[in-house]
C-alpha cells in the first residue's frame, strides 16, 4: 500500500487527527480519494457525535456522496443523530429514508431493529414504525428469494443482469455474492472479474441490439402503411388514365384534345414515379425481416457467449450464490422474527 494511503487510513480516532487525514487525502488518486475521503467523513462524524457535537457530525455527513460505500452508514447515523437527540420525528425521517433508499440489506434492517429497542421506552410510536418497517422489508425479500429458488436451478445470469427478481433485492444478492467473506472471487480469481466485465459489456450490446429490432418493427410497421397508401394511389390513378384515355380522339388536335393528352402523359409519369416507390418499398419490405433474423441471431449469440464468459467459474459462482442465498435468508428470517416478536409486546405492553 502507498504510505501516503496508509497514513490516511489508520489515522487515530480523535477529531483533530481525521481532519488532519481528511486534508491529506486531497493528494490521492480519484478512485482513492473518492472511498478514503468519504470513511474519513463518516469515522469525523462518529466521533463529533461521541463528543455530543451533533450539529457538526450532521454536517460532516452531509458531506459524504451518496454513491459511496459510506453511504447506508451516513444515513443511518444521520437518523441516529435525531434520535439521540430527543427529536423523534426527524429520526424517523431518517430512518425511514434509509429504509427507502438502502432497502433489504440487513446492515439497514439491523440498523432500524436497534433504533426501535433503545425507542421502546421513550418512543413507542417511532419503535413500533421501525419493526413495521423491518417486518415488512425482510417479508418481502423472503418472498422475492422463495420465487427466485422454486424456479429450480440457481442461474447466475438471473443475479448478474435484471430478472424476474426484484432489482434491490437482486442487488444486495449480488453485492453479497461478490464480496462473500469466505470467497473474495474477485480477489481470488481474474476469470470471474473478466467474465461480469465481458457480461457487462455484453449487456450493453444486447441492449442496443434490442433497440434495432424495435426500430426495424416500427420502421416495417410505416412501410407497410405507406404501401398501402401508394397501391390506393396506384389503383386511382390507373382508373383515372383509362377515363382520359377513353376521351381521346383520334386525330383531333383541338385544344380539349390536347388538355386530355398532357393529362394522360402527366399521369403516366406519376404512375411511373408511384410504382418506383412502390417496387423499392417492397424490397426493403423483402430485406427487413432478413435483418431482423440476423439481429436476433446476434442477441442468441451474446447470450451464448455470456454463458459461455462464466462456463469456467460458473461453478464457484453457483457455490457462492448458494451460500449467500442461504445467509441472507437466514439473517432475514431473524429480522422479520425479532422485528414481529418485539412490535407484539410493544402493542400487548401500550396502555
Amino acid at each position: 500500500m502507498d504510505p501516503g494511503l496508509s497514513a490516511v487510513i489508520e489515522a487515530d480516532n480523535t477529531e483533530q487527527a481525521l481532519s488532519n487525514a481528511l486534508d491529506s487525502a486531497t493528494g490521492l488518486a480519484p478512485a482513492e480519494r473518492f472511498v478514503v475521503k468519504n470513511q474519513l467523513r463518516l469515522r469525523l462524524a462518529a466521533v463529533q457525535m461521541q463528543q455530543g457535537h451533533f450539529d457538526k457530525a450532521r454536517d460532516m455527513l452531509r458531506q459524504i456522496d451518496t454513491e459511496s460505500p459510506a453511504a447506508l452508514q451516513a444515513s443511518l447515523l444521520m437518523a441516529e443523530s435525531y434520535r439521540l437527540t430527543a427529536q423523534p420525528t426527524e429520526a424517523r425521517k431518517w430512518f425511514l429514508r434509509t429504509a427507502k433508499h438502502y432497502p433489504y440489506r440487513p446492515m439497514t434492517l439491523n440498523g432500524l431493529i436497534s433504533a426501535a429497542h433503545d425507542e421502546q421506552p421513550r418512543n413507542p410510536a417511532l419503535s413500533a414504525a421501525l419493526y413495521h418497517e423491518v417486518s415488512a422489508q425482510s417479508h418481502f425479500a423472503l418472498a422475492q428469494l422463495d420465487a427466485f429458488e422454486n424456479n429450480g436451478d440457481l442461474d447466475p445470469m438471473a443475479i448478474i443482469f435484471p430478472s424476474s427478481l426484484d432489482d434491490a433485492v437482486r442487488k444486495t444478492l449480488l453485492r453479497r455474492s461478490l464480496h462473500h467473506p469466505g470467497h473474495n472471487l474477485l480477489a481470488e480469481t481474474g476469470q470471474l472479474k473478466s467474465s461480469v466485465t465481458a457480461i457487462l459489456a455484453l449487456r450493453e450490446r444486447h441492449a442496443a441490439v434490442d433497440q434495432e429490432l424495435n426500430q426495424l418493427g416500427i420502421k416495417l410497421a410505416n412501410y407497410q402503411r405507406q404501401r398501402d397508401s401508394l397501391e390506393k394511389q396506384l389503383i386511382a390513378g390507373d382508373q383515372e388514365l383509362q377515363a382520359l384515355k377513353a376521351q381521346m380522339i383520334p386525330r383531333d388536335f383541338g385544344a380539349e384534345q390536347t388538355r386530355i393528352r398532357q393529362g394522360i402523359t402527366l399521369r403516366r409519369n406519376q404512375q411511373t414515379r408511384l410504382r418506383a416507390q412502390l417496387a423499392f418499398i417492397e424490397q426493403a419490405q423483402q430485406a427487413l425481416p432478413d435483418i431482423a433474423r440476423k439481429l436476433e441471431q446476434q442477441l442468441q449469440a451474446l447470450h451464448h457467449s455470456a454463458q459461455k464468459q462464466l462456463g469456467s467459474s460458473h461453478s464457484a459462482v453457483t457455490e457462492v450464490l448458494e451460500d449467500t442465498l442461504k445467509q441472507y435468508r437466514v439473517e432475514l428470517s431473524n429480522l422479520a422474527a425479532e422485528a414481529q416478536l418485539q412490535r407484539s409486546e410493544l402493542m400487548l405492553s401500550s396502555p
